[in-house]
């Protein structure tokens, strides 16, 4: 899976203003979209308001959502790292394992 890239995203906004992910879609190399729920996640932002990201040194911003969430794909389980930027309204890979 390519990462650094925005995917599409479809999640809940709880009352509370937590956010569950539920199930991500993305473009495949060979550009088919493939979807992959999420079988267990963890909300990351407990850890503080300051980010490490590929590219970039550091982020500060109570704006930046990080979660870490396990799909299966082709019966392995993958761990992706996932950012939800609230100001942009997006969601971006950064890393899977």
């Amino acid at each position: 899976m390519e990462t650094n890239r925005n995917i599409d995203m479809i999640c809940q906004h709880k009352a509370d203003g937590s956010i569950i992910p539920i199930r991500i879609r993305m473009l495949d190399d060979d550009g088919a979209y493939q979807e992959y729920r999420i079988r267990s996640y963890k909300d990351l932002s407990y850890k503080g308001n300051i980010f490490d990201m590929p590219d970039v040194n550091r982020i500060h911003s109570t704006g930046i959502y990080p979660f870490e969430c396990k799909i299966e794909s082709f019966g392995c389980v993958r761990t992706l790292k996932l950012f939800y930027n609230s100001y942009e309204h997006t969601w971006k890979l950064i890393s899977c394992t």
